[in-house]
């Protein structure tokens, strides 16, 4: 019998699953990046729009990204955008000075602070 050819095959073999699972590395790799950069994007888009409403596509578009969506609940402002494949959604609160000044609580305080948002603060 002779096999001294097998150990070559084997050999190759064993090089192709090295290769694919190195590649495989590689992809998943990217893929952490492309959600770690949308998630940076998301945060910067979603503080943007908490200031400002109309900045965050502009934000968006200035990341390379996409201003899938766009809620603002009160203080709240939430996005979701999409950069290079990847979607990701951050939250933003934008609350006014002295917001604090308007919860209710028991006090003999005679100092007027103004008028307090008509949005419950919780």
């Amino acid at each position: 019998m002779d096999e001294q050819g097998s150990i070559s095959v084997l050999g190759v073999g064993i090089l192709a699953v090295i290769g694919m699972a190195i590649l495989l590395m590689g992809q998943l790799g990217a893929d952490v990046v492309h959600r770690a950069r949308a998630a940076s994007v998301a945060d910067a888009v979603a503080m943007a729009a908490a200031a400002d409403p109309q900045a965050a596509a502009t934000t968006a578009a200035a990341n390379r990204a996409t201003l899938i969506s766009m809620v603002q609940e009160g203080f709240e402002t939430e996005v979701v955008v999409g950069r290079g494949g990847a979607l990701a959604t951050a939250r933003a609160e934008l609350r006014p000075i002295g917001w604090w000044r308007c919860q209710s609580f028991a006090s003999s305080d005679p100092i007027h602070f103004g008028a307090c948002p008509s949005t419950p603060v919780g």
